[in-house]
């Protein structure tokens, strides 16, 4: 696709729009009503998704739209067949939302062939944004400033990032963490963990539990052109709309490529 600076640009805007109509309910008492798989959903996910989906469908008429608060999602046949599809989460880290943490983000990815060619991630609270497309790089903008974005070397002790913890790790997350050297455990939410490691601000973040795959399809792409990588156990990059379920297989997501993983230990679990 030719076009995809340009379309880059739009998508941005579409994606930092979402977030400013997600702002005004973070500061007030957030109510959530629960969807089928118990997971919470707010009047803010919905006016994103709504505006996020309406803004896609005047950009791209022709490329199909899957969000992860469609009242109706695609036919697993229907979606399968498609070679290209965006890929939205209006409010990642809805959890962190209704808490009041920070650490929540819009995320918009196309996807083609089965790989994202282009991804934005936002973070309303920090008026900052991630993007990259294929071949070309990655990039963070805030205020006006724009900048390319690259992993860091590895650090020590390792910089380590997980999700919130409001019940024990599971016993993968911690055969992880036990074959690690010295590290720092810092707790982030949403897909911003990624984005930090694809800026140099973290080194791993390990994900062994429940993923659906417009969590990660943008800051994929994000990390990989920073020069990282987001892989399952096999050590492949996860791969979208390939499958009828859209969860994701466990995985990592790393800043440096060189460092022996404990990979192969989680995996015998």
């Amino acid at each position: 696709m030719r076009h995809l600076p340009e379309l880059l640009n739009a998508v941005e805007m579409i994606a930092q729009t979402a977030g400013e109509k997600i702002l005004p309910y973070f500061s007030q008492s957030v109510a959530y009503d629960a969807k089928a798989d118990g997971s919470p959903v707010t009047l803010a996910d919905k006016l994103a998704d709504d505006y996020i989906r309406q803004s896609l469908q005047a950009l791209t008429p022709s490329i199909a739209i899957l969000s992860e608060e469609m009242d109706q999602p695609m036919l697993n046949a229907d979606r399968l067949a498609l070679s290209c599809l965006w890929l939205v989460d209006p409010l990642d880290g809805t959890r962190q939302f209704i808490r009041g943490d920070a650490g929540f983000s819009v995320n918009i990815a196309l996807v083609d062939n089965h790989q994202p060619i282009l991804g934005v991630v936002y973070s309303p609270v920090e008026g900052k944004g991630y993007s990259s497309i294929t071949a070309q790089g990655s990039w963070c903008w805030q205020a006006g400033e724009r900048k390319s974005i690259r992993v860091s070397a590895l650090s020590h002790p390792l910089r380590v990032l997980t999700g919130f913890s409001s019940t024990p790790r599971g016993a993968k997350t911690r055969a992880f963490l036990a074959a690690l050297p010295d590290y720092q455990l810092t707790e982030l939410g949403s897909s911003l963990k990624i984005c930090r490691i694809a800026e140099g601000f973290a080194d791993v973040y390990p994900r062994f539990g429940l993923t659906s795959e417009w969590d990660t399809a943008a800051a994929q792409l994000i990390l990989s052109e920073a020069g990282g990588l987001l892989c399952d156990l096999d050590g492949q990059a996860l791969r979208y709309n390939t499958k009828d379920s859209l969860e994701n297989p466990p995985f990592i997501a790393i800043g440096d490529m060189t460092y022996p993983w404990p990979l192969a230990r989680v995996k015998a679990l």
